[in-house]
C-alpha cells in the first residue's frame, strides 16, 4: 500500500499571507519598480568603476567586517523579511521628521529676538604713586540705558555687590555708565564678580546676563636707578645705590629674603668684615618704593659687573599676590684708573642772563670733579684749514661737473639748481675739514691758535656736567683736549689724554 506526502503548503481560506509559510520560496508582496532597479543597477557600476580605478592606484585592500557588524546586518535583514511593509513606512516617517525639523528651525530662527543689554568693564589699571593715591574706579559701559530714573540721583545705590568683597560704593554718572569708588586700593592679580540683583535694573531693560567678571593687574616690580654713589662729604666712601618701585606695598623684610647683590667677575668690593648680605633697605611712599644702600665699596684692580636681582615671590602686603618673574640689572665696577674718564664734549649756544648769546663748550664727566680743577687741564685750540692734495682737488672738480652736467639736462626749477649749487660749495667745505682729533699732526696742533675760555660757575662744587664760555670769531675747527693726571672728587686719576 502506498501512502502519499503532499509536503506543498496547504492553501486554506482562513491563512491571511500563506506565501509566508513555503519552504524555500518567496513571493514579494511589493514589487519594486522599473526605475528603481535601474538606479541600482547604474550605482552598481558607478561603485564597481571606482573600486577598479582604486585598485590601479592603490592596489588591493582586504577587510573583514567585525562580528558585529555581519550580526547587525543579518538581524537587519531577518527584520526586512519579517516585516517588508514596516521599512517603506519607517523611511517615509523619518524623511517626514526630518523635512518637518528644517522648517521648524527655519522658522524658530526668523522669529523676531528679544532686545538683550550689555555690559562692558574698562580694565583695572594700577594705582598711580602719588603723595595722596586715588583708588582707581571700577567703570561699566552698557549698550544702552539700563539705570532706573530715581537712582540716577542717589549718591550710592544697591542691588550691585563685589565678591570678593571690596569696600566703596556704585553710583550712575549717567543712564548707560556705572562707578564703583573703592575706598581702598585693589588687591593685585584677584579676580572679582560684579553680580546684578534682578530687580537692578528696570522692567523693560534685559539684561545679557547678570554676572560679569574683570582682574585687576598683576603685582610687579621695576629697577628705576642703580649707580655707584659717591658720598659729597667723604671722598673715601663709595656705596651701591638702587631704587625699585612696586606696583602694591610690601610688608617691611619681604624684599630682603628676595633681592640678591653677586658680583659677576669675583672681585672682592666689600670689606672682610661686612657680613652678607651687604646691603640695608629703606621704604618710601606707600611702602611702594624701596632704597637699597649697599655696604661701602672698593673699587677693584680691574673692571668689573654687578649683578642685582629681585628673585619671584615676592608677596604683597595686601591680598598676598607674588611677582611671576625674576629682574635683574647690571652694573660697571669701574677700576681706579678708568672711574674718572671724559664722556662727552658737545658746542652750544646759550644765552645768559642779559639775554645775549654765548657759545659754550660742554664736558661730560664720569666722575665727580670741580670744574675749576677741570679748567687746569682744559686746552682748546683752532685749527687752521686742512690742505687738500691734488687728487682731492680733482676729484672735487670732477663732481662739480657731473653736477652741473646733471642740472643742465634736468629740467628742473630755480630753487632746485641754487640747491645743487649750494651742495657742491659745501662738500668744497668739506674736504677742508679735518676727519677726527687723532687726524691732526703735532706740528698743525703746536702752530694752532689757542682759544680763551672761562669756567662757567655751577651750582654743585663737585658735578658730572661742567661748560666753558669761548669767543670764536672767524670760520674753523675747535681742537679741545683734556690732560691726563688731572684728577676727579676722591682722588682718581684721569690715566689717559682726552681729545
Amino acid at each position: 500500500m502506498l501512502i502519499i506526502i503532499d509536503r506543498s503548503p496547504r492553501r486554506t481560506q482562513d491563512t491571511k499571507f500563506p506565501e509566508r509559510f513555503w519552504r524555500g520560496a518567496r513571493i514579494p508582496l511589493m514589487k519594486t519598480s522599473e526605475l528603481l532597479s535601474k538606479l541600482n543597477r547604474f550605482t552598481s557600476r558607478i561603485a564597481g568603476a571606482m573600486r577598479r580605478l582604486a585598485e590601479v592606484f592603490f592596489g588591493n585592500f582586504s577587510w573583514r567586517p567585525p562580528g558585529w557588524l555581519n550580526r547587525t546586518v543579518a538581524g537587519c535583514g531577518r527584520f526586512e523579511r519579517a516585516h517588508p511593509r514596516l521599512i517603506p513606512s519607517a523611511m517615509i516617517v523619518i524623511l517626514v521628521i526630518c523635512c518637518s525639523g528644517a522648517w521648524t528651525w527655519n522658522w524658530y530662527s526668523h522669529l523676531p529676538k528679544p532686545k538683550k543689554v550689555s555690559a562692558k568693564i574698562v580694565p583695572i589699571e594700577v594705582t598711580k604713586l602719588e603723595k595722596e593715591l586715588k583708588f582707581q574706579r571700577l567703570v561699566i559701559y552698557f549698550t544702552e540705558s539700563a539705570a532706573r530714573l530715581e537712582d540716577l540721583k542717589k549718591p550710592s545705590v544697591q542691588g550691585v555687590r563685589l565678591e570678593p568683597h571690596l569696600s566703596g560704593a556704585w553710583h550712575w554718572v549717567q543712564g548707560d555708565i556705572l562707578v564703583f569708588q573703592p575706598t581702598e586700593d585693589w588687591p593685585a592679580d584677584q579676580k572679582f564678580s560684579v553680580i546684578f540683583e534682578k530687580n537692578f535694573f528696570p522692567r523693560h531693560v534685559s539684561m545679557e546676563r547678570l554676572v560679569h567678571e574683570t582682574q585687576t593687574p598683576p603685582f610687579s616690580i621695576a629697577i628705576k636707578e642703580l649707580e655707584i654713589y659717591q658720598d659729597p662729604t667723604n671722598p673715601t666712601r663709595r656705596e651701591i645705590s638702587a631704587t625699585l618701585e612696586l606696583t602694591h606695598a610690601v610688608d617691611p623684610g619681604e624684599l630682603d629674603r628676595h633681592v640678591q647683590l653677586n658680583i659677576l667677575g669675583g672681585s672682592n668690593i666689600f670689606s672682610a668684615n661686612d657680613p652678607a648680605p651687604h646691603f640695608t633697605i629703606t621704604y618710601g611712599l606707600h611702602q611702594r618704593v624701596a632704597y637699597i644702600h649697599s655696604s661701602p665699596i672698593v673699587l677693584p684692580d680691574q673692571e668689573d659687573f654687578l649683578k642685582l636681582a629681585v628673585t619671584k615671590g615676592v608677596r604683597t602686603a595686601q591680598g598676598g599676590a607674588q611677582t611671576r618673574d625674576t629682574i635683574e640689572e647690571k652694573l660697571r665696577i669701574p677700576s681706579v684708573a678708568s672711574m674718572f674718564q671724559i664722556d662727552s664734549i658737545q658746542t652750544t649756544i646759550a644765552r645768559n642772563k642779559n639775554g645775549e648769546p654765548e657759545q659754550l663748550i660742554v664736558l661730560a664727566t664720569t666722575a665727580d670733579i670741580s670744574t675749576r680743577e677741570l679748567a687746569k687741564a682744559l686746552q682748546i685750540r683752532l685749527l687752521p684749514k686742512r690742505k687738500v692734495s691734488e687728487a682731492e682737488k680733482q676729484a672735487e672738480v670732477e663732481s662739480s661737473e657731473d653736477a652741473d652736467q646733471t642740472s643742465d639736462d634736468s629740467a628742473a626749477s630755480n630753487e632746485e639748481t641754487e640747491s645743487d649749487n649750494d651742495s657742491v660749495g659745501s662738500q668744497v667745505k668739506e674736504t677742508e675739514l679735518w676727519k677726527s682729533a687723532t687726524d691732526v699732526p703735532d706740528d698743525v696742533l703746536d702752530g694752532a691758535r689757542p682759544v680763551v675760555f672761562a669756567p662757567v660757575e655751577s651750582e654743585k662744587p663737585q658735578g658730572r656736567q661742567h661748560a666753558f664760555r669761548v669767543r670764536v670769531e672767524s670760520d674753523g675747527e675747535l681742537h679741545v683736549r683734556v690732560n691726563k693726571g688731572v684728577r676727579a672728587f676722591g682722588g682718581f686719576p684721569l690715566s689717559e689724554d682726552y681729545s
